[in-house]
């Protein structure tokens, strides 16, 4: 193209272009690139985020989020450019309808103190690099589709007081860096598919007020460390593969109000877990169900089979040996004999 032609193109584009030089037209409004520093409360955006919006590298506030009432989505990805928006201290794109991944380069905006990609249709793993976002207090990736472990670099956000991943499908264990996280208080992975143990770093989180782990495949024990949850006013431990006893540390959280069953959001539950009796006395009564069934002690004391261990036990281990009769089952010190012996291990499981 001659400099002539170039001249009448740019001279046609200029002439129908609604935006001045040094603007950027975002959903039918120019917005100027030097002093646009916040976009929010916007009822106008549709269809995918343009990727001009980068161009906005003053920007502070991005909030997208669909205000209750209003239908103004945005979809597809996060657009790829988002890490150039380095000034960014505030991005919500909650409820919303977007999709993909989440680009590496988010990783790039160090400065965003609140992140929130909520209610979406988000999927992949979450990036390594969100652990460069060491000014986070407030992080919320729930209600998507994300897989995957949760990164161990979370650990870097030492600033969080609220980190929410519900309702994905994460996997892996809970990351030992967690324990970091000092000034946390809001802690969800409520409904993924989280298994191994919980960290005995989690007793390092002592501001925490509410712990939501309920509904994923949790391994091991409680950790001793849970008693130093001093703060905690909601503890949901149901719906998992938690197995042995429950340390009797777990009485110093006062300020739980505990229940069996149900699904209030102020309430405490242990439920649906392999939780072993004898239960600490402050939660005996509201365990809820517990698959007991292979506990240690059951399997090597409970003679009758009634997933207790009583004087009912003690009972049918005498008449065995009364009527000298040998039940492998009984012979809980495993010495081929029923014995006396056998009465006063099983008489010390029960008072344990």
């Amino acid at each position: 193209m001659n400099i002539n032609k170039l001249i009448v193109f740019l001279s046609i584009s200029l002439l129908f272009s609604e935006c001045d030089i040094g603007e950027v037209e975002l959903w039918d409004i120019c917005y100027s690139i030097e002093t646009t520093t916040a976009l929010q409360y916007l009822d106008n955006t549709y269809g995918e985020i343009p990727d001009e919006i980068c161009e906005l590298i003053n920007l502070e506030i991005l909030n997208l989020a669909v205000i209750f009432g209003n239908a103004n989505y945005v979809n597809g990805e996060i657009p790829e450019c988002i890490g150039d928006l380095v000034n960014l201290n505030y991005l919500d794109l909650s409820w919303n309808q977007l999709s993909g991944e989440i680009p590496e380069s988010i990783g790039s905006l160090t400065n965003l103190a609140n992140l929130n990609f909520s209610q979406n249709q988000l999927s992949g793993e979450i990036p390594e690099s969100i652990g460069n976002l060491t000014e986070l207090i407030k992080l919320n990736f729930g209600f998507n589709f994300f897989y995957g472990p949760i990164p161990e670099s979370i650990g870097n956000l030492t600033k969080l007081d609220e980190l929410y991943f519900s309702y994905n499908q994460l996997s892996g264990r809970i990351p030992s860096t967690i324990g970091n996280l000092i000034d946390l208080q809001m802690f969800s992975i409520y409904n993924n598919q989280i298994a191994g143990a919980l960290p005995e770093s989690i007793g390092n989180l002592n501001n925490l007020i509410s712990l939501n782990a309920g509904y994923n495949m949790l391994e091991g024990e409680i950790p001793h460390s849970i008693g130093n949850l001093i703060n905690l006013e909601r503890l949901w431990l149901n719906n998992n593969n938690l197995i042995g006893r429950i340390p009797d540390s777990i009485c110093n959280l006062n300020f739980l109000n505990w229940a069996a069953y149900g699904f209030e959001g102020s309430d405490s539950y242990l439920n649906y877990n392999q939780l072993c009796p004898p239960y600490p006395e402050c939660i005996e009564e509201y365990v809820g169900y517990q698959d007991i069934a292979w506990c240690p002690e059951l399997a090597a004391g409970d003679i009758n089979y009634d997933e207790n261990l009583d004087i009912l036990d003690v009972v049918i281990i005498i008449d065995l040996i009364l009527n000298s009769e040998y039940d492998i089952i009984a012979d809980l010190n495993e010495d081929d004999i029923l014995n006396v012996l056998d009465i006063v291990q099983l008489i010390s499981i029960i008072l344990q």
